[in-house]
């Protein structure tokens, strides 16, 4: 296929999927930054001040990466599969299908 097709189908689901997060950005971040933050308080203050250091680090320099990521992952595979439901039922997909790209 043409060199500059594909650029130009794929710049299109970029600026598509860009638009779709910039509308909806606030249910995007800030549910997982007050979900992280009852973690924080949670875990790190209330369960962390009874539980002493391990190897020299305290509980929530322990702590912390892990609950970075788990939000970080969780919250990435969320809004991946938003995406797809949201291109399903506004029936985008056959209009992906049909139109003159390749499938990858």
């Amino acid at each position: 296929m043409n060199a500059q097709l594909l650029f130009t189908a794929f710049w299109t689901l970029l600026v598509k999927e860009i638009r779709r997060f910039s509308r909806i950005w606030i249910q995007t971040l800030l549910p997982p930054a007050i979900t992280m933050t009852l973690y924080f308080i949670i875990f790190g203050n209330l369960i962390g001040s009874r539980i002493g250091e391990m190897g020299g680090f305290g509980y929530m320099e322990y702590i912390a990466p892990g609950l970075i990521m788990m939000s970080v992952i969780t919250n990435s595979y969320s809004n991946v599969v938003s995406s797809f439901f949201g291109t399903k039922f506004q029936r985008n997909i056959e209009e992906l299908l049909v139109a003159p790209v390749p499938t990858g």
